[in-house]
């Protein structure tokens, strides 16, 4: 038996089970990975956000819309008030001490243990067939000794699986989960102000919706034709016989507030237009020819022509 084989074993065991100090600058890798992905995903958020929210403020609240944009304000405060407190976790996780990660090559420990069960064996059967005395002694012994080193073994794969499991479940769950479920809550809140700015948009359209007029139609003149009076007689005059028909979008009727326009031939005189109620006057010695009433309400109008005959 080779007890300077056996020593040399003893002593790469021992050197193994010195490894379980070391410490290794990647244990936390997958943890960083983890807080930059919820970092962008925060950023992302914020900037979708600001813009639903440049886009809601732009309108008119008013009534339940208001209600909408107390809440989003209040949601987004709270989201950027827990990631501060987010911040703030970060640096506390930063210095707490660090578990110890095992630096060493389990594969080739595994091996050389395998390599002691067959030594062992092999004096075994030699120890059972030698028939010299010292020679069943000395294999006694190093069998003792490649024995102990296997304990040595075991105990050392032991304490790498043990520490290895306790610094795998520190780096899972850091904090107890704080800051993984922090990071979830904080998420949350920010798509629920996202939602509750689309409904506020959503809301605001449809408070447009129902005051802005989409269409007019329907006026009329009791007269398409005014004779045009003689020098000495009176105004004529022409009346709308039909009030304009203002709808909103959804086909909702709204209440006339528009203003009446005229237009006519190039430097007409003598005729004109109330602008409130679209009465036409025509006076004596105006300028003939056709000429254009237009109500417009909101941006919305419609037109009419009236002709002055001579």
């Amino acid at each position: 038996m080779n007890k300077k084989r056996v020593t040399r074993t003893i002593a790469a065991v021992g050197f193994a089970g010195s490894l379980i100090g070391l410490m290794s600058s990647g244990a936390f890798a997958q943890e960083i990975s983890s807080t930059n992905t919820f970092q962008a995903r925060y950023a992302h958020n914020v900037q979708v956000e600001n813009t639903l929210l440049a886009k809601a403020q732009a309108g008119m609240p008013s009534g339940s819309t208001s209600s909408y944009a107390a809440s989003v304000q209040s949601l987004n405060a709270q989201s950027a008030s827990l990631y501060t407190a987010y911040q703030t976790l970060l640096a506390t996780r930063a210095a707490l001490p660090k578990p110890q990660t095992i630096v060493t090559n389990r594969e080739h420990m595994l091996q050389e243990r395998n390599h002691l069960e067959l030594l062992m064996k092999q004096d075994r059967n030699r120890y059972n067939y030698d028939q010299h005395h010292h020679e069943k002694v000395a294999a006694r012994i190093a069998a003792n000794d490649f024995h102990l080193a296997l304990l040595q073994l075991n105990s050392v794969n032991y304490q790498l699986g043990h520490i290895e499991t306790m610094d795998s479940a520190w780096n899972s769950h850091p904090l107890d989960n704080g800051l993984t479920a922090l990071e979830q809550s904080i998420l949350n809140l920010q798509t629920s102000a996202m939602h509750y700015t689309n409904v506020w948009i959503n809301q605001e359209h449809t408070a447009t919706a129902s005051t802005v007029p989409a269409s007019v139609y329907g006026l009329a003149y009791q007269s398409s034709t005014v004779t045009l009076p003689a020098v000495g007689a009176q105004t004529a005059v022409d009346v709308v016989a039909a009030q304009p028909v203002v709808k909103t979008q959804s086909g909702a009727v709204l209440q006339n507030q528009g203003v009446y326009t005229l237009s006519g031939p190039v430097g007409a005189t003598g005729v004109s237009i109330d602008s409130a109620n679209g009465t036409l006057l025509v006076a004596p010695g105006a300028t003939a020819g056709l000429y254009t009433v237009t109500y417009t309400q909101q941006g919305v109008s419609e037109t009419v022509q009236v002709t002055v005959a001579p």
